[in-house]
């Protein structure tokens, strides 16, 4: 049957409309780069908290919805400052919020459209501490308060312990939050016998620290530091495990816990301008604790 012009286009027009457009993570990525990686908490509608991202006093991006893209060129060996400046738009429909996630990116195996980012490093949200209530956003640093700045002093130690593969024997170091729905007052550094690792925030993450140890005394050495105007309560948790030992009927690595320890400790909040402090140096931005353990076998590795 022939079909008039007119219909040709029609369909053509529903065809396209119908089609599914090809989803944003299809872009092409350089499999171990760096990047950054957005996402709204709910996709279906707007995030009225736009953010700033600045990485060493560089503008990244101003980000409002999702996307990701390569921040490698930004970052350096050691300490680095990750700066994140959100301003509310009003009037706003609804809440929503922006989850920032650092880490290196590939392509995904099982679907070529895809990508992952494996490990997740760094991780925080946007929305933390805003409310919003007819429209209108608050905050608790006080009345009229529109735009809210959070610095984040992170240790890039690079990805060599982040892809070691768990083996028999290996023992880990385990970081997760306490909470994962919103941002912690504290970011959290830990060193194994002077070794520095990368800094630990939201994303929970497991590393193998077997080459870092040594039979009889060890020693992890915790930095943690105060998010200043980061106001809701939160923590990271640590634990060394280990050894390693395959259980068949789990069809898993079995690991007995050796030490944890919270990076909140030392810390308290000052009821009037909700500020964490350091107990000892009210002063002080960072506390520096070290934290013992004995080996009483060797690692798998000596």
């Amino acid at each position: 049957m022939r079909r008039s012009p007119l219909a040709v286009v029609a369909y053509i027009l529903c065809i396209g409309l119908l089609w599914p457009a090809p989803p944003v993570h299809a872009q092409k990525v350089e499999a171990g780069k760096i990047h950054v990686w957005v996402d709204r908490s709910f996709s279906s509608w707007d995030c009225p908290l736009h953010s700033e991202l600045l990485i060493n006093g560089q503008t990244v991006n101003i980000y409002t919805s999702d996307t990701f893209e390569p921040i490698e060129e930004y970052l350096k060996a050691g300490w680095n400052e990750i700066t994140i400046k959100t301003t509310a738009q009003e009037p706003a429909e609804k809440s929503n919020a922006l989850i920032f996630r650092i880490g290196p990116m590939a392509p995904d195996p099982r679907n070529e459209r895809n990508v992952l980012m494996t490990p997740v490093l760094w991780e925080f949200r946007n929305d933390t501490d805003w409310k919003l209530n007819e429209g209108v956003y608050s905050h608790p640093l006080g009345p009229g308060v529109k735009e809210v700045t959070l610095s984040y002093r992170f240790y890039w130690a690079g990805l060599e312990l982040e892809n070691s593969e768990l083996k028999a024997g290996d023992f880990v170091l385990r970081g997760k939050p306490n909470f994962s729905g919103w941002n912690s007052p504290v970011l959290a550094t830990v060193y194994v016998n002077d070794t520095p690792l990368n800094s630990f925030l939201l994303a929970d993450r497991q590393i193998v620290i077997t080459s870092l140890l040594k039979p009889g005394k060890n020693e992890i050495k915790l930095v943690s530091a105060r998010v200043k105007d980061s106001i809701k309560n939160n923590d990271v948790l640590f634990e060394v495990a280990g050894p390693a030992e395959w259980y068949v009927d789990k069809n898993q690595f079995v690991l007995a816990p050796v030490v944890q320890f919270k990076a909140m400790q030392g810390w308290s909040k000052d009821p009037r301008s909700g500020q964490l402090f350091n107990k000892l140096k009210p002063e002080g931005d960072t506390i520096e604790r070290t934290i013992p353990f004995i080996l009483k076998q060797p690692p798998a590795n000596q």
